[in-house]
């Protein structure tokens, strides 16, 4: 996988502020990681990224629209579980669902960097060990928190079809392009685990680590989107499974 020949060097270059990278790693994300991976800032990334997700996520879970939805995907769960729901159930998770805005927006904040951590140090252990790169890890940090900004663009227009469509779920999956499809197969479920919005995100991360590990993308890509499938794939089944 590796090819060092005419890779990007990560001698210093200009610097970029917050918004050009944020703005460059939706554009331009090669040139973007260029910078990234030469001058490894994370922590405005990470916190623009974070914040934003959280403003997005709480006040779309504040409306009465998604705070029905959500019920109703409680409900269902529990259902599939084999739970029965009585109005007192009902009206008790109504309430809880009442502070979910606040609990959705500081989940994010906290979990956003843990996530971002826990990748970081799992690419990094794979480039280091396995491909021999000599990448460090804030530089690995750094392109992961970038990344992000994938996951962050995308819900300005997840946020607001699931308002008008007043579901939780993702309407960016391969199946809502499969609408013959039987809901609770295992055809069904594999196209609902295949996210649009994370392919995306998986390209742009494979374009960052292949500039890191200094090796081409499309080996980086496919391993990557191997595992996406492979995951996809074990979800569905268990969801097949379980009936839900």
């Amino acid at each position: 996988m590796r090819d060092t020949d005419g890779a990007p060097d990560t001698a210093p270059l200009a610097r970029i502020g917050l918004g050009a990278r944020f703005f460059g790693t939706v554009f331009w994300p090669k040139e973007t990681f260029e910078r990234v991976a030469a001058d490894p800032r994370w922590a405005g990334i990470l916190i623009l990224s974070a914040g934003l997700l959280a403003a997005i996520s709480g006040a779309l879970v504040s409306t009465d629209v998604m705070q029905r939805a959500i019920l109703d995907q409680q409900m269902e769960s529990m259902a599939a579980f084999g739970v029965e729901t009585t109005d007192e159930i009902s009206a008790q998770m109504e309430r809880q669902n009442q502070n979910a805005p606040i609990f959705t927006a500081v989940a994010i904040l906290i979990s956003l960097p843990i996530i971002t951590l826990i990748a970081s140090g799992l690419l990094f252990a794979i480039g280091y060990g396995l491909l021999g790169a000599r990448a460090t890890f804030r530089q690995m940090f750094a392109i992961n928190a970038h990344a992000g900004v994938i996951l962050v663009v995308t819900q300005f227009f997840v946020a607001p079809l699931n308002y008008v469509r007043g579901a939780a779920d993702s309407p960016a999956t391969l199946a809502a392009f499969a609408p013959m499809l039987e809901t609770g197969t295992f055809a069904f479920n594999l196209l609902k685990a295949i996210d649009l919005t994370h392919v995306w995100w998986v390209m742009v991360l494979a374009i960052g680590l292949a500039i890191l590990w200094r090796c081409r993308t499309t080996p980086v890509a496919i391993t990557l989107y191997a595992i996406q499938l492979t995951l996809a794939v074990a979800f569905a089944a268990a969801r097949t499974a379980i009936g839900f």
